[in-house]
Parts: structure tokens; sequence; C-alpha cells
């Protein structure tokens, strides 16, 4: 069910989110916590695709600008935090959704109470995902090991009865239907 006041997917009669009445149904897994209605795998690659490819552009003109004006590893750590600053602006709005997440109707929430994330999981969750994506660059010994870790991470939701990614556990957050 979707609450009137904070558009929160959730399947009881009142969120737990807002204190608002729900409006209309939803299908999918109830969070057991919480009560929202939790995103499956596909609305999640869904909404990274999307992500990605909107990210894809402005972040390659952003590499190769300061790649071009300093070096190469000052491109990625501006592409880095140029991603950075998209993502944890867009999960700390209100909606709690990247522009992605909008596309396949998903939001983050604290797992805990189902809430709009704070700054500190925000940083938290892209760190995760960062980190592991920084070790590519460390050289091709480490591509195994990042292809590892980011299947682990990804494909851990399928198993989670809560479907969390490594990288929600770690930061404490949900991925719901919006």
């Amino acid at each position: 069910m979707y609450c009137s006041n904070c558009g929160s997917v959730k399947k009881t009669m009142t969120c737990l989110a807002c204190g608002g009445s729900r409006t209309q149904s939803a299908s999918g897994r109830d969070d057991y916590v919480t009560g929202l209605v939790l995103a499956g795998f596909w609305r999640r690659v869904g909404s990274r695709v999307a992500d990605d490819l909107l990210l894809l552009i402005p972040g390659v003109v952003v590499f190769v600008f300061f790649a071009a004006v300093a070096n190469v590893a000052t491109g990625w750590i501006a592409f880095f935090a140029f991603t950075g600053v998209y993502v944890i602006s867009f999960l700390r709005g209100p909606r709690g959704q990247t522009l992605g997440g909008r596309v396949a109707s998903t939001r983050v929430r604290d797992s805990r109470i189902g809430t709009v994330i704070t700054f500190h999981q925000a940083c938290m969750r892209w760190g995760f995902v960062t980190t592991y994506g920084a070790l590519a660059l460390a050289g091709a010994h480490w591509a195994y090991v990042v292809v590892t870790i980011s299947l682990i991470d990804n494909l851990y939701l399928l198993i989670d009865p809560r479907r969390q990614t490594l990288h929600d556990k770690f930061a404490s957050t949900i991925v719901v239907m919006a």
C-alpha cells in the first residue's frame, strides 16, 4: 500500500515511516521489520542500469577534464566524487531515490524504522560500492577480486530475507517499492 503522506510503500493500514494511511495496493514481499514492500532483484537492476546510463556521459566528461588538467588519478578521484555527490544528495532527499530509482519505482529507506536514510548511511552505502570499484584501478590482478566482491554484493539479495545486498547491510538500509 502507498502512504498518502510520504509515498512510502507499505502493507499495513498505517505507514510506519510517517503515520499516514494507505491509498492503493502494491504487490511484493513485505519487510517484517518496517512493513514496507521490498523491491525485487529486477527492479534494483533497472535502477542501477538507469543510473549508470544517466551518469555515463557527465562522468566521462568529469574524468577527461580532470585527467587532462592534472593526471589520470585525479580524473578518477573527480569521477568518484561526482558520482558520490549524485548518489548521496539524491538518497538523502525527501524521496530517498536517485533518478534511476524513480525510473524503476524504488527507494532507499532505513532498515530499522523505514524512514529516509541519514547522510552517514548514504555515505556508507556509496562508499562500500566505490571502494571495491576503486580496487579495480589498482591493477589487473585485482580484477578477479573486484568481480567476485561485486557479484557477491549484488546477488546476496537473492538469499537474504530482507532482500539486502552487502552494501545495504553495511549502511543499515533496505530498498523498497516507491
